[in-house]
């Protein structure tokens, strides 16, 4: 059965129930208080006809019926009630609107307490039916009791009264009964709206999946409330906090002091691949504001350390860096090759041994140099493939004789070293570029200490203008105009943001001067 129809059924069905129960018991309530009221009426119409002066007079008199008939069947008329009977003191009738038991005995047996001086009410069953009466004692002016009288209502009238009232009931509960089941039939709509239209079937199915997606992905996911407060975390971002603590139901900036998740809240924006610290770890990161009827009213985040994806898209960055770069120094070694090749064939031995004497000393003195002082393949390569792109377009390239890298923290990626340095390198052969021999020069410096990594590159260039200088460092800004560049610099200072690093410029019509500051505690001797 669908579960639209389950929910119209129970909620109709409850709704008919508790509408039944409710008639029930205001029916029942309604009845005992007409019936309270009527009670109490008649006690004080007993109570005041008691109290009548001519009814004690009239009890002084020889035959006290006549008068005693009077008064009853004017406070009968005055009141509508069903009768009022006048007794003496062995309980005998003076009246009763059926003359023919005039001085009869009152039946019933409730009159006992009567002629005992007490005034009540009670219910029994007379010559008129039964009814709900009341008695109370007369005394003459002695303060004698010699009476009592009794004022009824019956109780068929009683039944009467209350028929319309059913009568009425009745007319209301089919409309009652009809507007518990549209009720029903749109709530159970709304509900099954609020649900998406899902069965509770397929919700329990989408919870387990959801579930076990969030334990599955390796990336970290968080999602906050409308009051930011995290509702959802996954084992993937636990695995990034301490053992004990606590998520569910927390502040997210108690958990994130620096968590953006708020302000996405806030704006509604989603926002991809933004690099962030958490917990002295950089990560990537996307937010996503969570919308329902156009409404935010959450909103998710998902993020992965810098490890195995974010090492593996550094690799590749890097990689493609030093494969650009050796393929500059393969195409030099090809031109070098055919030099060689032509003074062989030209029978200029002792030329071409002077030639390769002189190219392999060249490379013996810049290999034996970056063994020295750089104390890292990867940056080795680099600079090597670089140098040898520089030969090709004519570019003056020299690395700092001062120039020393000799260990790198675990902690620490080198392909990022790649990519800074790359970028850098690639930015200032452009911007000597095209210029006079004398300016195509570019000058790299690798420094480091206990504390830092120093990376300066300087080109002889004509230098940045000024006004641009805020905005090469923005993603797809670029001097040349050509779309899909102006993403070097761009990465340059993210990776530099990444390590809390810093990156300046200093530029004239002299040229240009990056420096970067990275840092990078060491716990070896830099002298060993």
């Amino acid at each position: 059965m669908p579960f639209r129809t389950k929910a119209f059924l129970a909620i109709a069905f409850s709704g008919l129930i508790t509408l039944l129960v409710a008639l029930s018991i205001f029916l029942f309530s309604l009845q005992n208080n007409i019936e309270e009221e009527i009670e109490v009426q008649a006690l004080n119409i007993a109570a005041l006809t008691a109290a009548r002066i001519d009814a004690r007079h009239s009890y002084t008199a020889p035959d006290p019926s006549k008068e005693l008939k009077r008064i009853a069947d004017q406070v009968t008329r005055i009141t509508n009630s069903a009768f009022v009977v006048f007794m003496d003191m062995h309980g005998n009738r003076f009246t009763h609107p059926d003359s023919s038991l005039i001085g009869k005995r009152i039946v019933g047996g409730d009159e006992t307490r009567a002629l005992q001086g007490e005034t009540y009410s009670s219910k029994a069953l007379g010559p008129s039916g039964p009814s709900i009466r009341a008695f109370a004692p007369i005394y003459n002016f002695d303060e004698q009791q010699v009476g009592a009288v009794a004022v009824g209502f019956s109780q068929p009238e009683i039944s009467l009264y209350m028929s319309k009232i059913y009568q009425i009931f009745y007319k209301v509960i089919p409309i009652s009964i009809l507007l518990v089941i549209l009720l029903s039939l749109i709530l159970s709509s709304h509900i099954k709206n609020l649900l998406f239209g899902m069965e509770p079937s397929e919700i329990a199915t989408l919870l387990k999946e959801r579930e076990t997606m969030l334990q599955s992905v390796k990336e970290g996911i968080i999602a906050i409330d409308r009051n930011k407060r995290i509702t959802v975390i996954n084992q993937a971002a636990k695995n990034l906090f301490p053992t004990d603590t606590e998520f569910i139901g927390r502040h997210i900036e108690e958990v994130i002091p620096t968590s953006r998740l708020p302000e996405t809240l806030k704006t509604g924006k989603v926002e991809y691949d933004d690099l962030q610290i958490l917990n002295n770890s950089p990560i990537l990161t996307n937010r996503i504001p969570l919308k329902i009827k156009n409404e935010v009213v959450g909103a998710i985040a998902t993020f992965r350390p810098l490890t195995e994806l974010n090492r593996l898209a550094e690799e590749l960055t890097g990689v493609k860096k030093i494969v650009a770069a050796l393929r500059a120094r393969t195409h030099e070694f090809q031109n070098k090759l055919h030099v060689i090749s032509g003074l062989i064939q030209l029978e200029s031995y002792d030329e071409a041994i002077k030639y390769i004497t002189s190219i392999s000393n060249k490379e013996q003195s810049y290999i034996a140099f970056l063994t020295e002082h750089i104390n890292n393949t990867t940056i080795s390569a680099l600079l090597i493939g670089k140098a040898s792109e520089a030969d090709e377009k004519q570019i003056s390239f020299e690395i700092d004789d001062n120039s020393s890298l000799f260990y790198l923290p675990e902690d620490f990626d080198e392909n990022v070293l790649v990519v800074i340095l790359g970028n850098l390198i690639d930015n200032a052969f452009e911007a000597v570029e095209g210029l006079e021999p004398m300016h195509k020069k570019v000058k790299v410096s690798i420094q480091q200490d206990e504390k830092n990594i120093l990376i300066q590159v300087k080109d002889l260039g004509i230098g940045i203008p000024a006004e641009i200088r805020d905005q090469i460092f923005q993603e797809g800004f670029s001097t040349k105009g050509v779309p899909g560049r102006g993403l070097g610099l761009m990465n340059v200072k993210k990776r530099v943001q990444t390590y809390e690093g810093t990156i300046e410029l200093v530029s004239n019509q002299n040229g240009s001067i990056f420096t970067v500051h990275l840092p990078s505690k060491i716990s070896c001797n830099l002298d060993d």
